[in-house]
Parts: C-alpha cells; sequence; structure tokens
C-alpha cells in the first residue's frame, strides 16, 4: 500500500527506539516513548519510522530510497545517520548484514559473514574509507530528497570530521543534530547481560523530540 504521511523517519536502534521496552519486552510502550511518536502527536501529524537497531549508513540510504521509489510521499523526512565505522554485507545467499566496529563480533550471522568481518578491518578499513562513506551517503541522500521534502537531519553521536574529507565540504551546509549532546546522560538502566544501557531513554527522547520540533 502506497504511503502519504507528513513525518517520515529513518535511522539506527535510536529512532528504532531500542530498550524502551524495558525487561517486559514491551513494544507498544516502545514505539508509544520514542522520539518519532512524541514529534507527530505534538505536531498532531502522521508519520511513519522504518529504522533498525545496528543498521548502518549504507543500510539507511538503500532503505529511504526504497521507500521513496515505491511511491511512497512525505513532507518531511528525518533522517538519523549512524556510527560512520557501521557497514553493509551481503552474504552468499543475498541476505544484508549490519556490521559494527572492529572489536564488536557479529552475533546470529553466518561464518562467512563472521569471516568478512574479520578480514574487512584487517585488509580494507581505513578511517579516511569510513569518512568517505559517511559524507558520500549524505551528499547522496541530500540530492535525492531535495524535490522531494524537507529533511531534517540527525547523527548518532558526534559528526565525523569534516576538514580532511572533500565529500563533507559538499555538506557543509547541512545542520546536523548530535544525538549524543542531546541526550545527555539521560539513558536507559543497564543491566548486565539482558540490556546494555547505552540508548536513551523516555527523557532521552524527549530531548531530541524536542530539538526536533525547534528544528522542523
Amino acid at each position: 500500500m502506497i504511503m502519504k504521511v507528513d513525518l517520515f523517519f529513518c535511522g539506527d536502534s535510536n529512532t528504532f527506539g531500542e530498550e524502551l521496552q524495558g525487561l517486559e519486552e514491551d513494544n507498544n510502550k516502545r514505539i508509544a516513548q520514542r522520539y518519532s511518536t512524541l514529534v507527530s502527536k505534538e505536531l498532531g501529524k502522521t508519520h511513519y519510522n522504518t529504522s533498525q537497531s545496528g543498521a548502518c549508513n549504507d543500510w539507511i540510504v538503500k532503505t529511504v530510497l526504497e521507500w521513496f521509489e515505491k511511491g511512497n510521499t512525505c513532507d518531511t523526512a528525518i533522517i538519523q545517520f549512524s556510527d560512520a565505522i557501521r557497514w553493509g554485507f551481503y552474504d552468499k545467499d543475498g541476505k544484508y548484514e549490519n556490521l559494527g566496529a572492529s572489536k564488536i563480533i557479529p552475533k546470529f550471522v553466518s561464518s562467512e559473514t563472521t569471516e568478512a568481518h574479520s578480514v574487512y578491518y584487517e585488509k580494507i578499513w581505513s578511517e579516511q574509507l569510513e569518512l568517505d562513506n559517511y559524507w558520500k551517503n549524505m551528499f547522496f541522500l541530500r540530492n535525492y530528497l531535495k524535490d522531494k521534502c524537507k529533511v531534517v537531519w540527525m547523527t548518532l553521536s558526534r559528526i565525523p570530521k569534516r576538514e580532511t574529507n572533500l565529500w563533507s565540504k559538499l555538506c557543509k551546509d547541512i545542520e546536523i543534530g548530535e544525538q549524543k549532546y542531546i541526550i545527555g546522560d539521560n539513558k536507559c538502566p543497564k543491566i548486565p547481560g539482558v540490556l546494555p544501557g547505552t540508548h536513551p531513554n523516555e527523557i532521552g527522547h524527549q530531548n531530541i523530540a524536542k530539538w526536533i520540533l525547534k528544528n522542523l
């Protein structure tokens, strides 16, 4: 079904609302408390949130394109980029995997994907490659969306280096909200072995919602 919504959200675990479900695994609570719901309720607007925990920026860009290319439309897109170091991989069966930093061993993936993760950081990764990928993704998506909707940009932690990257200079006019600082210390409680305590809690999501409302 083709959608026409006021607000479209895409990002990683922060936009997904990870950990808000708590020990009860209450996904209704997670959806109700995450910032996409708070913003849409405050404005009395319709919205759609397509996000995934652990998402890399390649996945985010791919997902945004797929949504729009299906004929869906929105007035405003709120795009939350993830850590620059994350990357995506297709296994031999064509399954897409989001992979994280070198010290984060992928879970629940094939041995092929685990091997690719190790080889990538041993033989391929460099900081310059990471920065190129982040800023190329933003440059491409900004140009893809410019005639489709207004865009509010956010990033998971701090904005990656700009001064040494040519692609970033093409995005120098983009204002990017840094969720790390918007959230502050308002994170979910850590429960060893169960919840990591790294994601925004209810107040953290309220802070993000307030920032978005100021920047719409």
